[in-house]
């Protein structure tokens, strides 16, 4: 389930309200559905509410389904407002367009448009089937929803989060080293739940060494899932073979390491311990990396440490959403969140848009996206 904020429907039109009630229903998904999209319908008559679905489960009823098979014959000349454009293809399951079509609906509004190129073009088959079409509604909330699968589709790679844990003057640990605890036991809570909904948990090497990190998900009510997956970015392969991202009998850990060292007897004895070994594309490219990791299932990761890693990516433009955890302190000393990144003046500086902020008292937890995808056409 993704994150839900209170939203201040004032001063949206009729169609952006009932869409992002659509967007609400759809963010009770979770990774499940993957590698889909997460989408949310909600059916409408008489500006009242006759039932809503979600797609809760990759192969199982996609939300227009099952938003038609809660109302039943009350569909019938409803507008259905869903939050990416209906598919129209056969998969493990019938075309949402014909399910439309065959319950009368007679209006369908959708937010943001299909990229798949097996399942767009469903707007433009529900029209010659004579349904009023209206896309493009409260288009950035309906993005945000399906931003995993959105990132996959368009640039071919995993989605990527950094989350960043820090003071008021950017440090990620005192002069000493300390780092436990820098923010409170609710935003913490808040940092397992985001490895919840990811399908890996990325740090690099030298997070690994300093705090033996676990990287699992703990203290979620009702967590059934399968635990993420834990990355390595480990290219002199220090990872000890008594380190708790060694210990695989429990939780899976991919090491991404140079092509040298898979042959090193350290490797060997990492194998043995069912440590998944990973060789790094020669010329370092972690674009290449995401699109490896993607094509061997990991949609979403979560990057948790450490700065190197998060200027790394950052310098390849590679971060998809940035989650800030703020504590009201100030160390004034200290390695800080970000490593040198080779900006060397503020015409240069990476442009980022505040999308929202909410208090885990009494720290303050902002979530960013990059400007440039604020207004992104659709």
């Amino acid at each position: 389930m993704i994150e839900q904020f209170p939203i201040d429907s004032a001063g949206f039109t009729e169609d952006e309200r009932w869409m992002l009630r659509a967007v609400a229903v759809g963010s009770q998904g979770t990774r499940a559905v993957r590698p889909n999209p997460l989408v949310g319908c909600v059916l409408v008559r008489d500006d009242q509410e006759i039932a809503s679905g979600f797609h809760a489960q990759s192969g199982h009823a996609h939300a227009e389904v099952a938003a038609l098979t809660a109302a039943g014959p009350k569909a019938r000349g409803a507008t259905a407002y869903v939050t990416l454009e209906p598919c129209s293809h056969q998969g493990r399951t019938g075309p949402c367009t014909q399910a439309l079509i065959s319950a009368g609906i007679s209006r369908v509004v959708y937010g943001a448009s299909d990229p798949n190129p097996l399942a767009q073009g469903g707007a433009e088959v529900l029209r010659r089937a004579g349904l009023a079409v209206c896309g493009g509604v409260a288009l950035q909330a309906c993005r945000r929803l399906a931003e995993v699968f959105l990132t996959n589709q368009e640039q071919s790679r995993s989605f990527i989060q950094l989350k960043l844990a820090m003071t008021l003057d950017g440090r990620i640990a005192a002069r000493d080293g300390t780092s436990q605890w820098i923010t409170s036991e609710s935003a913490r809570l808040q940092v397992h739940a985001m490895r919840a909904n990811s399908d890996a948990i990325l740090v690099g090497s030298g997070t690994a060494l300093a705090d033996d990190p676990q990287l699992s998900v703990r203290n979620i009510p009702n967590f059934t899932g399968k635990q993420p997956i834990r990355l390595l970015l480990d290219r002199r392969l220090r990872l000890p073979a008594d380190a708790l991202l060694a210990r695989t009998e429990q939780q899976a850990t991919w090491v991404l390491t140079t092509q040298a060292q898979l042959a090193s007897a350290q490797a060997e004895k990492l194998a043995k311990q069912g440590v998944q070994l990973i060789a790094l594309p020669p010329d370092g490219s972690l674009k290449q990396v995401l699109a490896d990791l993607y094509q061997r299932g990991l949609c979403h990761i979560l990057v948790e440490g450490g700065a190197t890693v998060a200027a790394a990516l950052l310098r390849e433009d590679l971060v998809d959403r940035l989650d800030l955890m703020i504590a009201p302190k100030i160390l004034g000393d200290g390695p800080m969140a970000f490593a040198p990144m080779g900006i060397d003046t503020i015409a240069r500086a990476q442009q980022w848009h505040f999308a929202q902020a909410q208090p885990l008292a009494p720290d303050l937890w902002t979530i960013l996206y990059r400007s440039r995808d604020v207004h992104r056409p659709d």
